[in-house]
């Protein structure tokens, strides 16, 4: 279980938060990959864009975030900027980050009208509807004129702000939380659900399948704007403060096309197919059919050194390769598995459990037999 973050007040924006512990994931394995802990004097350009955009009554600007303290801060202003009569902001990952246990701490503003986030989506803070959304997952979304309120949720989007039909979410008033004050906000994205918690408690758990929509690679959005209500100018200017943000990784999926394409490479001649992989709209590759000695390799970046299940993605049609050899090669030694991909249903295909050192010496190599055509997907490597 997560340990329990102790809630701290902070009692002015020039008060650094007190020190606390992190709270890990759940279980072990994990790594820690990205990580901020705004401990610097100015935003570190090279892991943020800021949000850009103008929506609902406010224009974000670069101006209104800072770092001091040990805190990340938003300020909210009205000021007529960008045809808006109010300005917010935020800060937008640049990179791109898929299944993980993602962490904040964040204490929100006092007073209505101001919409603050901690999310996860395709995109570099310039608008919130660009071509390549796909994954909207809210770790938090709450409106500072019901601090108590929280919302957790997942969306699906065609980009440009088109929906894709599928959503998950709950909203909730809490007796026990004031977002006013400093809390924990953790969201567990998995190939399967969302699991969303607050100060180490599981708050909700959203169901998130493949076979729903396209899991992509999303950014991390740190962000508040004028939204839901116009803002109240009494309580104006506000701030709201980020103390940390981190994103731990323990599972590796590689595909044969995008950001997770890192490690995939082929020999011989590969074709694209009009099948679709492991989750919605993935493309997928096939050998040149009837020839043998076509070879598809993954070879994971693993950032620690563990026992990982393997599987393959196999691809089942009726003129798939009945042979197909899938070799695993793990601390020196090679595992064979022949996957007969004419039967059955598409599906992952467990290669066995292995020891792997931390690096790219471990892989993943797919041979076609010479009979039928060879498909090539998606591995995964999931910590045992």
């Amino acid at each position: 279980m997560r340990r329990l973050l102790t809630a701290l007040v902070a009692t002015a924006l020039v008060v650094a938060p007190a020190a606390v512990a992190h709270a890990d994931p759940a279980g072990t394995g994990w790594t820690l990959v990205f990580s901020d802990d705004f401990n610097a004097s100015t935003v570190d350009t090279a892991k943020w864009n800021y949000r850009t955009d103008s929506k609902a009554y406010s224009t974000q600007r670069p101006e209104n975030v800072s770092e001091s303290g040990g805190t990340l801060n938003i300020a909210l202003r009205k000021e007529t900027f960008g045809g808006k009569s109010y300005t917010g902001g935020g800060v937008v990952s640049k990179q791109s980050l898929r299944y993980g246990y993602y962490e904040t701490r964040a204490k929100l503003n006092d007073g209505a009208g101001w919409h603050s986030s901690f999310w996860i989506m395709s995109g570099d803070g310039s608008t919130t509807f660009p071509a390549s959304q796909r994954t909207e997952i809210d770790a938090f979304e709450i409106d500072s004129i019901t601090p108590n309120r929280i919302h957790h949720g997942v969306l699906t989007w065609k980009g440009n702000g088109v929906s894709a039909g599928k959503s998950y979410g709950t909203t909730y008033n809490s007796s026990t939380i004031d977002s006013r004050d400093w809390h924990v906000y953790g969201l567990d994205w998995s190939e399967t659900s969302a699991k969303f918690y607050v100060d180490g408690a599981l708050a909700y758990t959203a169901p998130y399948l493949p076979s729903d929509w396209t899991h992509d690679y999303t950014n991390i959005w740190l962000t508040s704007i004028a939204y839901g209500t116009v803002p109240d100018d009494t309580k104006l200017p506000a701030t709201v403060q980020f103390d940390y943000v981190k994103y731990w990784q323990k599972d590796y999926y590689l595909d044969n096309d995008g950001p997770a394409a890192y490690g995939y490479s082929e020999t011989g001649t590969w074709l694209d197919s009009t099948l679709t992989g492991w989750t919605v709209a993935s493309p997928t590759r096939y050998s040149a059919c009837n020839t043998p000695g076509n070879t598809a390799t993954w070879r994971p970046n693993l950032r620690s050194a563990g026992n990982y299940q393997v599987f393959y993605y196999k691809v089942a049609a009726a003129n798939s390769d009945p042979a197909t050899r899938l070799d695993v090669t793990s601390s020196g030694t090679v595992s064979t598995t022949t996957v007969n991909g004419t039967s059955g249903m598409s599906g992952w295909v467990s290669l066995g459990t292995f020891a792997f050192p931390s690096g790219t010496s471990g892989s993943v190599q797919l041979t076609s037999s010479g009979t039928g055509c060879a498909r090539a997907d998606a591995v995964k490597f999931v910590r045992a």
